[in-house]
């Protein structure tokens, strides 16, 4: 994907922003009649060109890179019980000017690096129904295990229990 972006405050015909994804994603599946079993992956690099932000004084560098990875399976006996276990990363380039400092969202060492791990366990009562309780325990998060704000909050002050109940029709 390539798209151009006109960053706020910056006036039509000046330099616009320029992002580029290149990916590649994956996945194996095995549907048995008494058990399925799945495993994904995906990898995605972007390169940034900031041409608007940087004029803007909105960047420290002309141009930046992010990379993502996530890799999970999930498994399931009898199309009624089931869990997954997914690994995720984001990495790229520090830059002190675009990952600022600041409370609860910010960046003390000025990376967006973060990864984390996500748990599932799925109940799948009927068809088109399904229970869901999901835990992500965060390993590092906006580019530091702890205090990763400069305030004092870790990583792990991130991590999320999610109780879900879906319904499709």
């Amino acid at each position: 994907m390539t798209t151009k972006i006109l960053p706020d405050g910056q006036p039509l015909g000046d330099p616009v922003d320029r992002f580029r994804d290149v990916a590649l994603d994956s996945q194996f599946q095995f549907i048995g009649d008494e058990r399925i079993a799945s495993v994904q992956a995906t990898y995605i690099k972007e390169n940034q060109s900031l041409d608007g932000t940087f004029a803007l004084g909105n960047s420290e560098n002309q141009s930046n890179t992010l990379k993502t990875l996530r890799v999970g399976g999930s498994y399931y006996v009898n199309r009624t019980y089931g869990g997954s276990l997914g690994y995720f990363s984001t990495t790229g380039s520090s830059d002190a000017v675009l990952y600022q400092p600041g409370a609860v969202s910010g960046f003390a060492n000025n990376s967006p690096n973060s990864d984390g791990w996500t748990a599932e366990l799925d109940y799948l009562p009927w068809q088109n129904v399904k229970l869901a309780l999901q835990y992500t325990a965060y390993q590092k998060f906006n580019g530091a295990s702890s205090d990763y704000d400069g305030n004092g909050r870790n990583a792990s002050d991130n991590d999320t229990t999610y109780l879900l109940a879906w319904l499709n029709f």
